[in-house]
């Protein structure tokens, strides 16, 4: 597997386990989802930004050429890091 494959691998995999972790939240907190408070809420929106971002993210990886890839490796981690910290934010605020 490539440099490339790797980082997306790693990206992709990140990304789906907290859209899913996200999906699981919304319904084991369906009353306030219902009520706008989760989907509302200034965690949400955050999150839902950092995982658009974390997908225009995966989409550069997927369009960039080896000499890009170093740069785009070098940034995962943040890109990481900030999904996981708004994924946590989220998540303490509603349990």
């Amino acid at each position: 597997m490539d440099t490339k494959d790797a980082l997306k691998q790693k990206i992709v995999s990140q990304y789906d386990e907290w859209k899913a972790d996200f999906e699981k939240l919304k319904a084991e907190t369906k009353g306030a989802y219902a009520e706008g408070q989760l989907e509302g809420s200034q965690e949400a929106q955050e999150l839902e930004s950092k995982m658009e971002e974390a997908q225009a993210f995966i989409n550069r990886i997927e369009n960039a050429n080896e000499e890009d890839i170093e740069d785009l490796k070098s940034k995962a981690e943040n890109q990481l890091d900030g999904l996981k910290s708004a994924f946590k934010n989220l998540k303490n605020k509603f349990n």
